[in-house]
């Protein structure tokens, strides 16, 4: 990892600030932000050493044109010079196109109809009603994985989890959001910590009779493995903390594609109250790609994208009851359903009450009679409203 700063003069003051990006494969971050005096500052982190002429070519052209006393971080995964140059003008595009807040650059996402082709922050937005999303822990705030730097890994100002408090149906509401293409979605220290502290605030609310639901959009590969243990012990703490919510409120999980949600955080989505999927979203607890790493391609080939879906995919976890609701990919239609379940009262009974059920199923199969598809639904099948 090569980290390196850039200074140019500059004449307009900035007055506000933009984020853009993600640190994903060939992509990256932006935080760009007023300055004192008449001078801009880049500070740039990337995981590619060696480049820095590159950098000082595309941020000299990218200076002759924009005049802005502006502190710019930003944060490499390996992005192209057209990319850099890119990412630098949309930021730049988004400090004037919005001024309604300090915050208000994440683009209004019910534009787009498309809910998989929103991050994770349009997502969290989308979900909340109109003019009521705040975030918590913002990207400026800057509280990042300590321990990825220490592996030569660029981070991610928001360590790829959006909080956001606001309302849903004129209701309070939290959304947790993970984003899956810093890191695959994967779960560490801070990550973890911050949605289980969330969960925790929304729990306190319904202790002081505010109640408070909760909503985790789920794009993740469950742990972290750079961060490890610490990784496992706070994903046990966001276990821990939606028994402890549900008991009050509804916690409703969506899982949209198109990283899905295995380890870890499959439990997470198991224990929620209700779980939202589209048909192009996936749940297990081990991916394919684990699988066949483990016990041979004979056993799982996770190129065969027909039988991945067939296993994994939304429709056949709603046909075998552990999804409550499949959907298509569309922003408004998930908002709805999302708003179904967060107005529902806490339910009665879930799939963690219904352990004596499955185990009779279980007790049904012989391992030496592999199940296909439909055969899992005919043993699962959901039971029908």
């Amino acid at each position: 990892m090569d980290i390196f700063t850039l200074r140019y003069p500059a004449r307009k003051q900035v007055l506000h600030r933009a984020h853009v990006g993600v640190v994903g494969s060939g992509d990256l971050e932006i935080l760009l932000e007023p300055a004192p005096g008449h001078k801009a500052i880049v500070n740039i982190r990337t995981s590619v050493d060696g480049h820095q002429p590159t950098w000082r070519a595309v941020l000299d052209r990218f200076f002759l044109r924009y005049q802005g006393a502006a502190k710019i971080d930003i944060n490499d995964f390996g992005a192209t010079p057209g990319v850099v140059a890119f990412r630098l003008q949309q930021a730049v595009e988004t400090l004037e196109d919005f001024e309604v807040d300090s915050l208000s650059q994440y683009t209004n996402c019910r534009v787009l109809n498309s809910f998989i082709e929103l991050n994770a922050r349009q997502r969290a937005r989308a979900l909340l009603d109109d003019g009521t999303f705040r975030e918590l822990l913002n990207p400026f705030d800057r509280v990042q994985s300590p321990w990825l730097v220490q592996q030569d890994i660029v981070p991610q100002f928001d360590d790829g989890v959006i909080v956001a408090r606001g309302q849903i149906d004129s209701q309070p509401a939290v959304v947790i959001s993970i984003e899956g293409g810093f890191q695959g979605g994967s779960i560490g220290e801070v990550s973890g910590s911050k949605i289980a502290c969330a969960l925790d605030l929304a729990c306190t609310d319904n202790e002081r009779g505010i109640p408070t639901r909760a909503v985790l959009v789920m794009e993740s590969g469950g742990v972290r493995l750079q961060e490890a243990n610490i990784g496992l012990e706070v994903i046990s703490e966001i276990h821990s903390s939606i028994v402890s919510l549900r008991q009050y409120a509804p916690v409703v999980g969506v899982i949209a594609g198109m990283v899905g949600c295995f380890g870890g955080m499959a439990l997470s989505a198991a224990l929620c109250s209700s779980l939202i999927m589209t048909r192009q979203a996936r749940l297990g607890m081990n991916g394919p790609e684990v699988i066949e790493q483990e016990a041979g391609i004979d056993e799982c080939d996770s190129s065969d994208r027909s039988l991945i879906w067939e296993v994994y995919g939304g429709v056949q976890r709603y046909e075998t009851g552990l999804a409550d609701a499949l959907v298509e990919d569309d922003t408004a239609i998930i908002s709805k359903t999302v708003q179904h379940f967060c107005g529902r009262d806490r339910p009665s009974e879930n799939r963690l009450t219904e352990a004596d059920r499955y185990l009779k199923m279980l007790s049904t199969i012989h391992p030496s009679n592999s199940l296909d598809v439909l055969a899992m639904r005919r043993l699962l099948g959901r039971r029908r409203d």
